[in-house]
């Protein structure tokens, strides 16, 4: 009993904590004393207001962060549609809002959306992985031009004694996407609850009867497979699982307190959080939990608003790795054909998507649609709770607030 309540008190207390700054609407750096231009704030919070009316999307949030400046954070909408509650103990239910701990949201009642909570944030985790590679590349444990073989065994995969670790980062490697493949979508689409282990999501790639798309460095395919197996790889150089790597070498190097890789079997998200939903037969349908094993070191990722703004800054800002590591991250390939990019409107380095002129990733996984990125001197995360077309479009979020701000560049 004396442990329970240890533990409780524990809990309430790192929620407050977390929760203490910022809250739900803002427009001072937390303990900076900077302001974001008032003016500026109302027309972002118009911009995301008008792009929920547009799109239909249950609810939404937007970050905004100058660079070396003041920070913003709006929301639009509601983070659950039929009441929501923090499951603190075994035993006790709270709802936590506003910095008090209140009985929860009567049923049916709508929950608003709050920028604290967390949400699922699926391939912005490649950025995370690669990250943890270009960590462990700085560490001397491994080298980009490895091949996969060196890692993983004599034909591990079909083309992995040519193909490199840098060509799994830029997506060159022409391993088929696991998640395209038929028995995924069977088994996945049957058991969504069901827990996968890695070599299995690599597995289905590998034996789809068609297990690559081009030859290693002669073309560039969007591959959840390439980043599964940087995780396995990240595993054997760094001798600890990937739960365990992201967390020792980036979230607590950050103090990224908000952002965690669940467990394998864990379908449950940390509360207070944002439900995710998909539009079936007309009707918003709760999709929050399902298995996070299904993205693995792809997608696994949970963390907040606050935290992808850090996380996004952090990289950029070299807070966590050396210069010549970011630059190598930015160096693109052009999405077209791989080749070397030569200014086109997309591109795609280690990890880092560019497009029109932002820097960052785009994540999209049952019932959740974020991007990040930064875009001239501002950095920007995204999120709305429906991975849904039309309603679940992160990038138009992103890039109405773009406008907002920078209405001369006709983006």
């Amino acid at each position: 009993m004396q442990q329970r309540t240890q533990r409780f008190f524990i809990q309430i207390i790192s929620i407050l904590l977390l929760l203490s700054c910022p809250l739900t609407l803002g427009n001072t750096g937390c303990g900076t004393g900077l302001e974001f231009p008032e003016e500026q704030a109302k027309a972002l919070q118009a911009s995301l207001d008008q792009s929920r009316s547009n799109l239909g999307f249950p609810g939404g949030m937007i970050g905004v962060r100058q660079v070396g400046g003041a920070t913003w954070m709006g929301v639009s909408g509601n983070a659950n549609l039929n009441g929501n509650v923090a499951y603190i103990d075994d035993n006790i239910i709270f709802k936590i809002q506003n910095l008090l701990i209140t009985p929860a949201y009567a049923a049916g009642t709508p929950v608003p959306m709050n920028t604290n909570m967390y949400m699922r944030i699926g391939s912005v985790t490649k950025t995370y992985t690669a990250a943890l590679i270009m960590k462990l590349a700085e560490e001397g444990k491994l080298n980009l031009d490895d091949k996969v073989d060196d890692w993983m065994g004599a034909g591990y995969y079909p083309n992995s004694n040519i193909a490199t670790i840098r060509q799994l980062l830029n997506m060159t490697s022409g391993f088929t996407n696991y998640t395209q493949t038929p028995d995924y979508f069977a088994q996945y689409t049957a058991t969504p609850k069901a827990t996968f282990q890695p070599e299995t999501l690599v597995n289905y790639a590998r034996t789809c009867g068609k297990p690559y798309i081009s030859l290693p460095g002669t073309g560039w395919h969007y591959s959840n497979t390439n980043y599964a197996i940087l995780g396995l790889i990240a595993e054997k150089a760094g001798e600890a699982d990937f739960k365990t790597l992201i967390q020792e070498k980036i979230l607590d190097k950050l103090y990224l307190q908000m952002t965690y890789v669940p467990a394998i079997d864990d379908n449950t998200i940390r509360s207070p959080y944002v439900n995710g939903y998909e539009k079936q037969g007309g009707s918003w349908v709760d999709t929050t939990d399902h298995s996070p094993s299904v993205a693995f070191s792809a997608g696994n990722i949970v963390s907040s608003l606050s935290n992808m703004l850090n996380w996004i800054e952090a990289l950029h800002e070299y807070q966590l790795l050396t210069k010549e590591s970011v630059d190598q991250m930015m160096t693109l390939v052009a999405m077209s054909d791989g080749s070397p990019w030569s200014g086109e409107i997309f591109g795609y380095g280690l990890g880092i998507m560019y497009n029109k002129g932002a820097t960052g990733h785009n994540g999209d996984i049952d019932g959740y649609k974020v991007c990040l990125y930064k875009y001239k001197d501002h950095y920007f995360a995204v999120a709305i709770n429906t991975d849904t077309a039309p309603a679940g479009d992160a990038e138009a979020v992103f890039w109405d607030a773009v406008r907002t701000l920078y209405p001369e560049d006709n983006i």
